[in-house]
């Protein structure tokens, strides 16, 4: 039996990372003085949700929202094809690929990539159907984004609600190996899209300081994991981890030497492939 303690945290979890779907789409229209003013707001609602959580991990959405700002371009490829969708067939590979899905959206929206944006909510939306959370994600979900593209306000207030809803249901439906498979999904997919880019990117000193930061979230994974290890797949999860995050104990401060690079990618490659192939 789960404790209340892993309950409780967990809700908190998936409150932050519903940040993702909230923010995502703040940062992905305007200019000028108003995306001055619209940043402004993301980093306000960015720490107004850590300050309920009080939880650190990044969601993807903050981790692609670095690579923007340090000036990476997108790179369409990195992204999980939507084609793999059809490929998953296991609760366990639903869960983990919807969390990657909703990175590539997140990676797709903040630069602006509107046909990748229709594209990741579409297969987010066929993985959520198929892990029969359809009560909390509307069927005119898509059309609705795919309407609001061009307005702001209401698409924030379409994804906040679907969002929400989606992981509520699975909070309070006690789903709690869904909702981790799905947080650890879009984590992996954020720090793989991260570790591509430094390999191809000249001056990559802040994406490697990205790569750095992210010894704490994998730290949380592993305490979230921890009590739910009754559940084989999250124990399978776990187990498939553990090389990453001995890679990421050597780790000190902000700072990661050419060859902890080299070791990271190599792995986090390595578990990505058996997530999405």
């Amino acid at each position: 039996m789960k404790t209340m303690y892993s309950k409780a945290l967990l809700t908190k979890t998936l409150a932050s990372l519903l940040g993702a779907a909230v923010v995502v789409v703040m940062v992905s229209c305007g200019g000028g003085a108003k995306q001055a003013e619209t940043d402004k707001t993301v980093e306000s609602k960015e720490e107004a949700f850590k300050s309920v959580t009080n939880y650190p991990i990044p969601t993807a959405f903050e981790v692609v929202k670095l690579l923007n700002k340090a000036g990476a371009s997108y790179i369409l490829s990195l992204n999980n094809p939507v084609e793999n969708v059809d490929k998953y067939f296991t609760e366990k590979s639903k869960a983990l690929n919807l969390g990657v899905y909703g990175a590539n959206l997140s990676y797709a929206s903040t630069y602006q990539m509107k046909q990748e944006t229709m594209s990741y909510l579409n297969v987010s939306k066929k993985l959520i159907e198929d892990l029969q959370i359809t009560s909390a994600f509307n069927k005119d979900f898509a059309d609705r984004v795919e309407g609001n593209l061009d307005n702001k306000d209401e698409l924030i207030q379409i994804i906040t609600d679907s969002f929400y809803d989606t992981y509520e249901f699975l909070v309070n439906e006690g789903k709690d190996n869904i909702s981790l498979l799905v947080m650890t999904g879009s984590w992996l997919e954020g720090l793989y899209i991260t570790t591509q880019i430094a390999m191809v990117s000249k001056n990559n000193e802040d994406i490697l300081k990205i790569i750095a930061n992210q010894k704490d979230p994998i730290n949380k994974l592993f305490e979230l994991m921890e009590p739910v290890t009754d559940d084989a797949a999250v124990a399978e999860v776990m187990e498939m981890l553990k090389p990453l995050k001995a890679l990421f104990d050597g780790v000190e401060g902000e700072t990661i030497t050419p060859e902890q690079f080299e070791k990271i990618e190599q792995e986090i490659n390595k578990v990505r492939t058996a997530i999405v192939s």
